[in-house]
């Protein structure tokens, strides 16, 4: 596990999908991040990548062949390498390999990057492509908070609000897959209080467009919450586990997003896939702020 403190944040990261394990104010002890539990969601805070929410028939079709790939890719489900380090921030990296090919038939490199600043953690993911062919992928992050912060606490007196605070286009879900053809419009100037039911049909996406983007939650019973402020993504999610009614949120900042009702499994014509020339390098932001 590798440690990252400043004079504000203590944080923890486990070096198997480089997933955030623990973030914590120092001055008032709290534990932001979700711990898992496997009777709803036993992560707490995986990588997506190669792709973004859940493939038709959890497969895809690229130079005619058929390849096999679960839910939010694989990078989650290994390991990665620290390939620099030092108290208040850590480089972690995975490669391409035999395995990864196998589904996957791609050279690549993924990094990804913790910072701490001041009441901030900062995050980057870096994918490099060092083969002679384009890289065709997609990336996104899926944080769990404890919501509410307290044992106390009730999920249901958690605001969650959005900045700009404006009208967004809302991706519905048909099951698993996005039916972005028939979006639908969600009035987010004041913000509203969770209810599990909300998660009755999957995630809430809202279609963010490139710009930049803040979601907050705050537990209304002790005013402290978490910021989560994204860079240029495509979409946003807020997810909870339902039929499980647990005490977490997540906030998950996409460039990508699941199939659509009508793809017809052929890669090249997936929505929200990224193309990265050979030899390129592309880097993706958003941080984290307790408070």
């Amino acid at each position: 596990m590798i440690t990252l403190q400043n004079d504000v944040l203590a944080v923890e990261i486990n070096e198997l999908g480089a997933q955030l394990h623990s973030i914590k104010r120092r001055d008032n002890g709290l534990e932001y991040l979700w711990q898992g539990d496997a009777r709803s969601w036993g992560r707490q805070a995986p990588i997506l990548f190669p792709f973004v929410g859940r493939l038709k028939d959890d497969q895809y079709e690229f130079d005619h062949q058929i390849y096999h790939q679960g839910q939010h890719g694989f990078a989650r489900d290994r390991q990665f390498a620290v390939v620099n380090q030092d108290g208040e921030q850590v480089v972690l990296e995975q490669r391409s390999d035999d395995e990864t090919r196998q589904v996957f038939p791609f050279e690549f490199i993924l990094r990804v990057h913790y910072q701490l600043v001041a009441a901030q953690l900062q995050v980057s993911y870096e994918v490099i492509n060092p083969a002679d062919r384009s890289l065709i992928y997609a990336i996104g992050a899926h944080p769990g908070f404890n919501m509410p912060l307290t044992p106390t606490g009730d999920f249901n007196n958690i605001k969650f609000t959005v900045s700009p605070a404006e009208e967004y286009s809302r991706i519905v879900l048909e099951g698993p897959y996005n039916d972005s053809g028939h979006p639908r419009l969600i009035d987010m100037t004041t913000g509203f209080k969770l209810d599990h039911q909300l998660f009755a049909h999957d995630a809430i996406i809202f279609k963010t467009g490139g710009m930049d983007f803040a979601a907050t939650l705050t537990d209304l019973a002790t005013n402290h919450g978490v910021t989560v402020s994204t860079k240029e993504t495509q979409y946003v999610g807020l997810w909870s586990a339902y039929p499980a009614k647990a005490n977490f949120a997540c906030i998950e900042p996409w460039w990508g997003i699941a199939d659509n009702v009508a793809a017809d499994g052929l890669l090249l014509h997936k929505q929200g896939m990224s193309r990265l020339a050979p030899g390129a390098s592309k880097q993706y932001h958003f941080s984290i702020k307790p408070f």
